[in-house]
């Protein structure tokens, strides 16, 4: 089976460079991007993350909205929604220090730690693969980089990778052996 994970478009929050699980719809340059993608889409099950820039990706690239999913909202940073680093910084010095010392145990103020979003992504993964069909998630940076790690077999590979907006990366995994086949195709 193969995994197709497409990152949203440019969204008003990506230029803003605010933290945001919350709604932000795609930028013009967003809708733009997705055009190679709409001339040939990858083929499978259709997930999307519950975000208004997901959706409006899916709808763009495939012209329905697919099957809403949870598990692929992007990671919740809490009471630092809609903030940049230097205001989260600012009103919240010691949480985010906290935070940066250690994001796999520890997440923003009522946000997620990056072991959360790793378990809620493993739970999805778990079911794909019982389910053994090609599968198409439209998603965020944070939820690919978590498939990425998972994949991996090592956490700390989360940080290691930039998934760009408008993106296609693709994973494979046949009689339990995963490979990535693929990252920020465009």
């Amino acid at each position: 089976m193969k995994i197709y994970l497409i990152r949203h478009g440019q969204s008003q929050a990506n230029v803003q460079g605010i933290y945001a699980s919350i709604d932000t719809p795609l930028t013009d340059l967003g809708q733009e991007s997705l055009k190679f993608l709409e001339q040939n889409p990858p083929q499978g099950d259709l997930y999307v993350s519950p975000a208004k820039r997901a959706i409006q990706t899916a709808e763009g690239i495939f012209a329905r909205p697919g099957k809403i999913e949870d598990r692929l909202l992007e990671i919740s940073y809490g009471v630092l929604e809609g903030l940049t680093f230097s205001q989260g910084q600012e009103s919240y010095p010691e949480e985010i220090k906290n935070w940066m010392k250690n994001p796999f145990d520890f997440g923003p103020p009522q946000g997620e730690s990056i072991k959360e979003l790793m378990d809620r992504v493993k739970s999805l993964l778990d079911d794909w693969i019982q389910l053994d069909r090609d599968v198409v998630a439209v998603t965020h940076e944070g939820v690919i980089r978590a498939f990425l790690a998972l994949i991996l077999g090592q956490k700390e590979s989360y940080f290691k990778f930039f998934v760009e907006n408008a993106s296609l990366s693709i994973l494979r995994i046949e009689n339990g052996f995963s490979q990535i086949l693929q990252i920020n195709y465009k």
